[in-house]
């Protein structure tokens, strides 16, 4: 048996309520398989990085106000 076939028969085993979280990591390792593809660079990074942890649109331009409180130009 290849292990595919091995992995086919254990996902039939499972009970309906944990076939979410499985094509939950399914698609998670599919994203995770197509940024690999991509040639990687830092800019990239940091945006996945900005886009993840909700950071303000005007970051770049107001760095300043969020770095060190000083007022919005």
């Amino acid at each position: 048996m290849n292990k595919l076939e091995f992995l086919k028969n254990e996902i039939a085993k499972l009970p309906p309520s944990m076939l979410v979280e499985v094509e939950g990591f399914v698609r998670k390792k599919k994203k995770e398989m197509k940024s690999r593809q991509k040639p990687s660079s830092l800019l990239s990074d940091l945006a996945e990085c900005a886009i993840e942890d909700d950071l303000p649109v005007d970051l770049a331009k107001q760095h300043d106000h969020y770095l060190y409180g000083t007022p919005k130009k």
